[in-house]
């Protein structure tokens, strides 16, 4: 019974998703994809190969739209245009040892991605759920053996 009404939920919504062509990403919308839900997605290429993305064959599935979640404009008109009833932001640079040699593009990808997508959520005319994913590297490692 949980798993129809999982499915039931998810059945028809719009779902925007931010880094889709990601490793967790590609995961999601290939979930949300086989309950039912109607999936478009902004993200850079893939950049490993194979890539999952392109294993689970996902161009072919959902309304899959290559560009760059430090640009305000396009994320606001992709957002405005779908009017999604859900938003998952996954698109960041989460590499720490990257982050430190490419400090300002990681701050312009993860941050002010961040603050676009916020911005581009004004523009619905109607309530949207929207889930910011974030990575363990950003807190204190206090060597919990729990999550933070």
């Amino acid at each position: 019974m949980e798993n129809m009404v999982k499915k039931a939920f998810w059945r028809g919504k719009k779902v925007f998703i931010t880094g889709h062509t990601g490793f967790k990403g590609s995961w999601l919308a290939f979930w949300l994809l086989h309950l039912g839900a109607e999936v478009k997605g902004l993200s850079l290429a893939p950049n490993t190969t194979p890539a999952l993305f392109d294993q689970l064959d996902l161009a072919q599935n959902l309304s899959h739209h290559i560009g760059d979640i430090r640009e305000p404009e396009l994320v606001t008109r992709l957002i405005a245009s779908w009017q999604p009833d859900v938003v998952f932001h996954l698109a960041a640079q989460p590499l720490v040892r990257l982050s430190y040699l490419e400090s300002v593009e990681t701050w312009n990808t993860n941050v002010m991605g961040t603050i676009h997508v916020l911005e581009a959520l004004k523009s619905l005319t109607h309530p949207c759920a929207a889930v910011f994913i974030t990575s363990d590297k950003c807190y204190e490692n206090r060597e919990w053996v729990y999550g933070y």
